[in-house]
């Protein structure tokens, strides 16, 4: 009998039997990762597209959610080494610039271009270091509100943002930093952006506002978004066996 089990162990791993490595994500970013308007929108938890990866049969991939609302490049930074680093995960996703882009003074971004493009430059070199797979994705289009005082314009004053063509051209041009990091140190990319605005059939407040995509924050995505991203991610192909 115990001839017959030796032999069984020994033809086990000569054919890949031994158990095999656990795969894992982690979701990095402020609070379209989190989901953080959930609970007041009264929304499904289930809905989240961080938790629509963990609901899905993956085999031997688990999901974790690090995204933190109000976050920032500069705030995650602060954190990177304790949820991501230590965590050891196979894979990160890195989702900021919504924070980062706002202006609150009239004058100045929450974090400079070139301080956001050093931040995310940091996440992948350190990420790379221990082995983990960075992938960057872009923030989600805000809807602006005009003068009504709605959406994104209800918190944020619209003549910070006049000269630099409206919140959401503003907000897209964090994004070119993303996508640029991404292409130049061959990263890649899952464009939230681009999905958002494509579902919506074009880039503007009304195609928006129609598609559902956004709630009522102007900045925040609906379950019907993070289905979006969620099926962005998997059509993307960026994560072995999801």
């Amino acid at each position: 009998m115990k001839k017959y089990v030796f032999l069984f162990i020994l033809l086990c791993v000569a054919a890949g039997c031994s158990k095999p490595v656990q795969e894992s994500v982690i979701a990095f970013g402020d609070s379209n990762t989190r989901g953080s308007n959930w609970d007041f929108r009264d929304y499904p938890t289930s809905e989240k597209w961080v938790n629509l990866m963990k609901n899905v049969e993956r085999g031997q991939i688990q999901v974790k959610n690090a995204g933190i609302g109000g976050q920032t490049t500069e705030d995650a930074k602060l954190r990177f080494e304790q949820d991501i680093l230590k965590q050891k995960p196979t894979y990160v996703l890195i989702m900021f610039g919504t924070n980062d882009a706002a202006i609150l003074d009239g004058k100045h971004p929450r974090v400079t271009k070139k301080r956001f493009k050093e931040n995310l430059s940091y996440f992948i070199s350190e990420s790379r270091k221990e082995g983990i797979i960075p992938i960057l994705m872009t923030c989600v289009p805000v809807v602006e509100g005009g003068k009504k005082g709605l959406y994104y314009y209800s918190r944020y004053q619209s003549s910070y943002f006049a000269e630099r063509g409206g919140a959401r051209a503003w907000q897209n041009s964090y994004n070119d930093i993303t996508r640029e990091v991404a292409k130049d140190q061959q990263v890649p990319l899952v464009d939230n952006w681009e999905a958002f605005i494509r579902e919506a059939g074009e880039d503007s407040d009304n195609a928006l506002i129609q598609s559902g995509l956004i709630d009522p924050s102007g900045n925040h995505m609906t379950p019907k978004g993070a289905r979006i991203i969620y099926d962005e991610i998997k059509e993307r192909d960026v994560i072995k066996h999801f």
